[in-house]
């Protein structure tokens, strides 16, 4: 599925702006990159448990227009950079104290999402492939000459409303 013109909008100004990705099927993620994005959870509870510890987040920019509010984050399993995140928010789906968590910066959102017990829907839309080289943040360990892999997601509350539109890009593991 090509959803390319449905993130464009969301790359703006993002580390990812100038990135070029290919759409992939599942079957064409390597391992274990395939069972970390292919399913209908969270990516915070699926790293934590695939990292065996708490997911801590840092926010490198944020932008707000009315009730949407967009932040590039890096997830972290300790000091280790687990995803970097693109994520738009509906915050006129989110209950007050939600808004707030989400608004504080200091909390990834599939943690808050869980905390809250509220019912959501995760639903991927499609994945996507990064060639060698073209996705090098400092922030991430060197890709060794090899793909990147992630995956467009969206949230849906229980009433079938967006709560979030997600890119996630997961660095490459050590063998």
């Amino acid at each position: 599925m090509d959803f390319s013109q449905e993130i464009t909008r969301l790359l703006g100004a993002s580390l990812l702006k100038e990135v070029d990705f290919v759409p992939v099927e599942p079957d064409d993620i390597e391992a274990p990159y395939r069972d970390l994005l292919h399913h209908g959870r969270d990516m915070t509870s699926t790293l934590a448990k695939f990292h065996g510890g708490k997911i801590a987040l840092k926010v490198l920019k944020t932008r707000r227009n009315e009730d949407k509010y967009l932040r590039e984050v890096i997830l972290y399993s300790g000091e280790k950079p687990v995803e970097y995140g693109l994520i738009e928010v509906h915050l006129n789906h989110c209950r007050d104290d939600l808004r707030g968590r989400i608004l504080a910066e200091t909390e990834p959102l599939g943690g808050i999402l869980n905390d809250s017990g509220i019912a959501y829907q995760s639903k991927p839309v499609g994945f996507l492939k990064i060639a060698p080289g073209e996705f090098s943040p400092d922030f991430f360990p060197p890709a060794g000459g090899e793909s990147l892999f992630g995956r467009y997601n969206t949230l849906f509350d229980e009433n079938n409303r967006v709560i979030s539109r997600i890119l996630e890009i997961l660095p490459r593991e050590k063998p």
